[in-house]
């Protein structure tokens, strides 16, 4: 009896020993199994899409164009792909200058890149031609141009020369406007003996050496330090530029001459861009051109808003607009130094792009129904 109670006490043990056993089994695959789940889900996480967007301007969308472009880009895309891609930003030139920036978009390292004058002037040389003074009169020119069979025919050609797929223009801020510490600029022979910040772009160094300036090339980093200790006495840019880098802190004069139309462009790599999925190409093409309207929006604002614009610069800096005789001789002095530019160096080419541009403009001018 006493052995019988044994060996029942003993199954009753193995039993118990076994139920765990097999409980345990149960518990141990389904931690396994929710840590495979886990992982599945933080794997899925890192990888989510991301889309790198680098400018130089500031992520201000109310005093950068780029800040609007990219910001109205970002929100755009990830609110059009329920958030299976995320878009990142790098402003103020975090990735490092202009030439950097485009170096790492064509090496896959971002994949969007709003580009200005100093990021294409080394690996587009014809961007030079954009450079001509004086043809752009008015923003509704050039955006009719450039959203035009023009623009077509340049995004199509920075393809074929660089390997960069071009998503088309962006307003790059406008005009460009001297500004300077020595005196106010009113005629060209004002220009003869002062130093100006140029990019390092041939097309800019030549048209301030036909106004008679010394042009010196500086980085956008630099300037501010430059302006300040007198290493140069002025420099040329958009007005949203001016105000984003407090140029006016360290300026005193402003003249008005808006001798060139600045031209930037929405750049992406196409490796990336040719990766994306059809619906995902879609969003991507309609963010960016919600993105370039909402920016040229931005643009007339802040160059018109009192606290962003020429009313406030004027608090700072006395501000002089030329008189259409005064353009003229600005006008005089480096259309044709620049013309020779382009075909000396940029050749037939070069030449022909300025043909069709000027076309371009013509046919504009009378579609809007511009004065002769």
């Amino acid at each position: 009896m006493e052995k019988q109670f044994r060996s029942n006490a003993q199954k009753n043990q193995i039993n118990k020993r076994k139920i765990c056993n097999k409980t345990s089994f149960y518990c141990l695959s389904f931690i396994l199994i929710l840590a495979l789940f886990t992982s599945l889900s933080a794997t899925q996480a890192i990888a989510k899409s991301v889309i790198k967007v680098a400018f130089i301007g500031s992520d201000d969308p109310y005093v950068s164009v780029d800040g609007a472009t990219a910001v109205v880009f970002k929100n755009l895309v990830e609110t059009g792909t329920n958030n299976e891609i995320e878009v990142r930003l790098f402003p103020g030139g975090v990735l490092g200058q202009e030439r950097e920036m485009m170096e790492m978009l064509k090496g896959g390292l971002i994949h969007v890149h709003l580009a200005t004058a100093g990021s294409m002037g080394s690996f587009f040389p014809l961007y030079g031609v954009f450079d001509i003074p004086y043809l752009i009169p008015s923003y509704s020119v050039a955006y009719d141009v450039w959203d035009g069979w023009y623009g077509k025919k340049v995004d199509d050609l920075i393809f074929a020369k660089t390997g960069l797929r071009s998503l088309g223009f962006f307003a790059q801020s406008g005009f460009y406007h001297l500004t300077n510490n020595k005196k106010m600029i009113k005629n060209i022979k004002d220009m003869k003996g002062l130093k100006f910040r140029t990019m390092t772009l041939p097309s800019h160094i030549k048209i301030f050496e036909a106004m008679g300036a010394s042009a010196i090339p500086i980085s956008w980093a630099e300037l501010y330090t430059s302006l300040q200790t007198g290493v140069i006495d002025g420099q040329h840019n958009p007005v949203g530029y001016i105000v984003q880098g407090k140029l006016q802190e360290v300026q005193k004069y402003m003249t008005l001459t808006g001798h060139m139309y600045a031209v930037g462009f929405f750049l992406v790599n196409d490796k990336w861009f040719q990766s994306l999925s059809p619906e995902f190409k879609n969003v991507v093409l309609d963010a960016s051109r919600v993105a370039k309207t909402a920016a040229r929006g931005m643009n007339s604002l802040v160059n018109a808003d009192k606290k962003k614009g020429i009313p406030f610069l004027k608090k700072d800096m006395e501000i002089y607009k030329p008189t259409p005789a005064e353009i003229e001789e600005f006008a005089a002095a480096t259309i044709p130094a620049m013309r020779k530019y382009i075909t000396e160096t940029l050749g037939q080419e070069g030449v022909d792009l300025l043909n069709d541009y000027v076309k371009a403009v013509e046919e504009s001018k009378k579609k809007l129904s511009y004065a002769p």
